[in-house]
């Protein structure tokens, strides 16, 4: 499927290790932080949301004086490239921010196909590679030392969405399954088919479906047949809008319905207004969670900081891609590195970032020894008034959930 695509293009792929002309002055005065990013393409939407918890880390930062160094700050600058949602460019950019602009740091894309792509050029360049909004488990299988992930694994990162089913009442016993021919969204299909199963909910339809797809009312009619009485989507923002209006158009109202991805981006509420009521989605940060953070004092202040930044409530992917953007920079305060890093130093980055274990506004931020997080509970939301309730677990860090609305009395899918 895609990654095994992704693996044979960059196969073919040669990187010449000087291509560009050098941009690096020798005597740096900041951190010079490299991001190739889907600016354009597929990805944009869900990608310009990282950007913005990129900006405001940075911003953050430097009002606060810089990364300290043994008593002297250092300004972060950030350089973002647009990979126009091509893993394969993702590649060649990450080649160019290591050969020619040589930054110091790098911060991770958007999606596991990017990050997959990207992240093995990372690894051949020794540079710690840190995504907030990767988490197919292929990633981290590779025996890499450079990649690290803030999410769950897909498999982990899905059960929430598709356990808080087993609350029902009554507990639906059949249920549909898609998901995009994508790595992470055909991961999340199958982890919700997984999950299905070991509740001992019969899945009556399972179809992996092209990730560019335009005809998404023959593929809900499909499913409105099967009679499930949920339905499952791995799914990123563009697949959860389509299949929720395809839903609507072709007057399909499950009992239920998850998504793997989308519905915490805020154009979701924004685009289908009280078409969104009763729709579950896949979590790992919520504000009302007593985090601490080392920069933005508490899950709480981020979250206020970001709708002052942006006028809108954040993702949870957000928070994933700010703390592992913290977790880096506190890995070079503790070991004392000031800028240009050398490789030997970008080295000890991933040594300091394999050890150390440091509480951020998105939680415990420890890695294991392949890259991925250790695991942090998985969060269900469910879009009640406007508004994301935690539904799944029944508690968590102190909050407890609210009760999940099912059957959903009002369509789904009669939005405006």
């Amino acid at each position: 499927m895609e990654g095994h695509r992704i693996i044979a293009i960059l196969l073919l792929l040669t990187f010449a290790g000087n291509s560009w002309p050098s941009a690096r002055g020798a005597q740096a005065k900041e951190f010079r932080v490299g991001i190739p990013l889907s600016l354009s393409g597929i990805y944009s939407r869900d990608t310009a949301l990282l950007k913005e918890a990129y900006d405001l880390w940075a911003e953050t930062v430097n009002r606060q004086g810089g990364i300290r160094v043994t008593g002297t700050g250092y300004p972060v600058k950030l350089i973002y490239y647009d990979d126009e949602s091509n893993p394969v460019k993702s590649a060649q950019l990450v080649e160019r921010l290591a050969t020619a602009d040589r930054v110091d740091l790098l911060l991770g894309g958007f999606g596991s196909s990017i990050v997959f792509a990207a992240s093995a050029v990372a690894e051949k360049y020794k540079y710690p590679y840190i995504s907030g909004s990767a988490s197919a488990d292929p990633i981290f299988q590779r025996g890499f030392k450079y990649v690290f992930g803030t999410l769950n694994k897909t498999f982990y990162e899905v059960e929430g969405a598709a356990r808080v089913f087993s609350l029902a009442q009554p507990k639906p016993k059949t249920a549909a399954v898609i998901g995009a021919d994508h790595l992470f969204a055909k991961l999340s299909a199958d982890g919700f088919k997984k999950f299905m199963g070991e509740m001992g909910v019969r899945v009556v339809h399972f179809e992996i479906f092209p990730v560019d797809l335009t005809d998404y009312n023959s593929l809900l009619l499909k499913v409105k047949r099967r009679n499930p009485d949920i339905l499952l989507v791995g799914s990123l923002f563009a697949h959860s809008l389509r299949v929720m209006r395809a839903a609507r158009e072709v007057g399909y109202t499950p009992k239920g319905i998850a998504f793997s991805y989308g519905p915490t981006v805020p154009d979701f509420i924004k685009e289908l207004g009280k078409g969104a009521e009763g729709v579950v989605a896949v979590s790992e940060w919520l504000p009302t969670l007593p985090h601490r953070d080392p920069v933005f004092g508490s899950a709480r202040e981020w979250r206020d900081r970001m709708f002052r930044r942006w006028g809108k409530e954040p993702d949870y992917v957000q928070a994933g891609a700010a703390a592992g953007a913290v977790a880096q920079q506190k890995a070079v305060e503790a070991l004392g590195l000031a800028p240009p890093l050398s490789e030997k130093d970008r080295e000890a980055v991933m040594q300091q970032l394999h050890k150390q274990d440091v509480e951020t506004l998105y939680g415990r931020v420890k890695f294991g020894a392949d890259g991925a997080i250790v695991l942090k509970p998985p969060i269900a939301v469910q879009i009640q008034d406007g508004k994301f309730v935690l539904v799944y677990p029944t508690e968590i860090g102190g909050v407890k959930a609210g009760k999940l609305l099912y059957p959903w009395t009002k369509s789904i899918v009669n939005g405006q």
